[in-house]
């Protein structure tokens, strides 16, 4: 068996298009699978947020009853700031330990430094201090420095009057393992941006310019974001969806902004391990595949053996299709074997086969008339029916391959564009009968004086153009102009009378005057009409200094230069 026959090739084929739709379906599973990966991932994320954003709202209410707990004295009234400052100084690290505190501040005015209990954290600004006792609202701030506190300033109004600012910071590391419980996911504080590390020497990532501040599953978890930080510079947002492999195992790394209006301030990273999930997947893929590829020797294989002999028949019409090709009718009827069913008992493949040799027929009759037809279409194509010289369209297409070609030779090419004078009297004068042989006379004068290869086209009407490719010195156009307007000058008889005509000759210089074909057809008729206005029977070269066509509009006369000479007897 060959192995460029039709039966290896539709085998190969089929064998191939099947493998194309497999590969098609696995690779729209993965899609599908991996589509569904990262709307739970997105969904699994938007959860994360309402998570993260709920714990701090939580806090925050924690931090508001706490702050009420602090201040309320005896008969419901709010403790005074000496009061407060004299029972803190005795019982803070009792209160830091109970309710989880980092600081306590009391601002009694905007001018002085606050009273201050436990950690060194940020203090708020005079215009904070102010707009917080104006508003009467509490002011809450989440702040990161060597740990990530929840600070909350809420305004006071003391029994005796006085108000003042209580600031209550607590640390976040608590809300971190909460959330980890609730969903099963690690999360961190990463700092926000600086050049050098300012607290943790250890836990600094050089690619992303932070600190890891806290960070649950700490010792697993750390090499982790090392990893990540060498491998890319940018940390990895919510839009980010590729996992990272590590100890054989897949996790998905993002980070929310603490503070969604700071982009390079501190930022939550949330580490979820889909080893699970991925795993799962290439599972589902695994399957598929081996589904398809047994899916695909069934299909192939009985594909096969139901068109093996049609293929055989199908080879036969194909050896037979070239030779139509190439007229060669006989040969491809030896070929192609008569059906010898009845039609309505036909498959395909009969079909084909009687077809064929219907087209054979059909065909070695039609190449005999377009062989006719050919020739006549290219010459009505190409030619002028009248006078049997190259039409418009011919002489256009020499114009261009001639411009196109850019090799001008060693002399310079001419083209002009030639008018019978009064064509129209003549017309009037003979009929168009007449006027139609006076065309045929004037071509083949115009025709007499060229060289071979020079074109003469007619436009239409009475309008000729002469294309000559190349003439020697500039004064060989003159020559070539007035041969033309002195053979065509001479009486023809038409029927009964002898006819005299004239001719305005435009010439223009190629590519002197032009490397456009509108450009030269335009200047053309330009020194044409120059021509018919210097008297007729006239030619006039191109040149930049000829007035335009509407200043000659107004100023041109007709003038009759034809002659209609009666009887045998005219010297003409």
């Amino acid at each position: 068996m060959r192995l460029h026959s039709l039966r290896v090739k539709a085998s190969v084929f089929s064998l191939l298009l099947i493998v194309a739709m497999c590969l098609f379906f696995i690779l729209l599973g993965n899609g599908s699978m991996q589509s569904l990966l990262e709307k739970s991932r997105e969904n699994r994320y938007l959860t994360y947020q309402y998570q993260i954003s709920g714990l701090l709202n939580q806090s925050r209410e924690e931090l508001v009853q706490l702050s009420d707990l602090i201040v309320l004295w005896r008969g419901g009234t709010s403790a005074s700031p000496e009061i407060l400052r004299g029972l803190f100084d005795r019982q803070w690290e009792y209160v830091q330990i109970s309710w989880g505190l980092e600081s306590l501040k009391l601002y009694t005015n905007d001018r002085q430094p606050p009273i201050h209990w436990g950690e060194s954290t940020r203090r708020l600004t005079p215009e904070q201090i102010r707009e917080v006792i104006i508003s009467g609202q509490p002011l809450e701030s989440v702040h990161c420095s060597r740990i990530c506190v929840q600070s909350l300033a809420v305004p006071v109004i003391a029994g005796d009057s006085t108000d003042y600012v209580l600031q209550v910071d607590r640390s976040l590391a608590d809300k971190l393992v909460t959330f980890r419980e609730i969903t099963g996911s690690d999360i961190g504080i990463l700092s926000a941006a600086h050049s050098t590390p300012a607290f943790h020497t250890n836990d600094y990532l050089d690619s992303w310019k932070r600190e890891v501040l806290a960070l649950t599953s700490k010792e697993m978890l750390m090499p982790l974001l090392r990893q990540i930080a060498a491998e890319q510079s940018q940390m990895p947002g919510l839009r980010y969806t590729k996992s990272h492999l590590f100890e054989s195992k897949h996790f998905d790394v993002k980070t929310i902004p603490v503070n969604s209006t700071e982009e390079n301030g501190a930022h939550f990273v949330i580490v979820d391990n889909v080893s699970d999930q991925i795993a799962q997947i290439d599972s589902s893929l695994k399957l598929l595949l081996l589904f398809s590829v047994l899916g695909a020797f069934i299909f192939i294989s009985a594909i096969t053996s139901m068109l093996w002999r049609p293929i055989l028949r199908l080879r036969r019409l194909a050896e037979a299709l070239p030779l139509l090709s190439e007229g060669k009718f006989d040969a491809a009827r030896g070929l192609i074997r008569p059906v010898s069913k009845r039609n309505a008992h036909y498959d395909e493949i009969d079909v084909l086969d009687s077809t064929g040799l219907a087209v054979c027929d059909q065909l070695e009759v039609m190449k005999e008339i377009v062989s006719q037809n050919t020739a006549e279409l290219e010459r009505i194509a190409m030619y002028d029916t009248l006078t049997g010289l190259a039409n418009r369209h011919n002489i256009v297409e020499e114009l261009k391959k001639y411009l196109h070609g850019g090799d001008f030779g060693d002399g310079t090419g001419y083209l002009f564009f030639v008018d019978l004078d009064n064509f129209k009297q003549v017309n009037d004068s003979l009929g168009h009968q007449g006027g139609d042989d006076l065309l045929r006379v004037v071509a083949q004068r115009l025709v007499s004086v060229m060289r071979f290869g020079d074109m003469v086209a007619r436009l239409g009407g009475d309008e000729f153009c002469v294309f000559v490719r190349s003439l020697s010195s500039d004064g060989t156009y003159r020559t070539l102009a007035e041969k033309m307007l002195s053979i065509v000058a001479e009486p023809v008889r038409i029927g009964d009378d002898m006819v005299r005509v004239t001719l305005s000759i435009g010439v223009v210089a190629i590519p002197e005057h032009g490397n456009t074909l509108e450009a030269i057809l335009q200047k053309a008729d330009i020194a044409m009409y120059h021509a018919k206005f210097r008297g007729k029977n006239n030619y006039q070269l191109y040149s930049a200094d000829l007035p335009g066509m509407e200043t000659l509009g107004e100023e041109s006369l007709e003038r009759e230069d034809v002659e209609l000479i009666a009887g045998s007897d005219s010297p003409y």
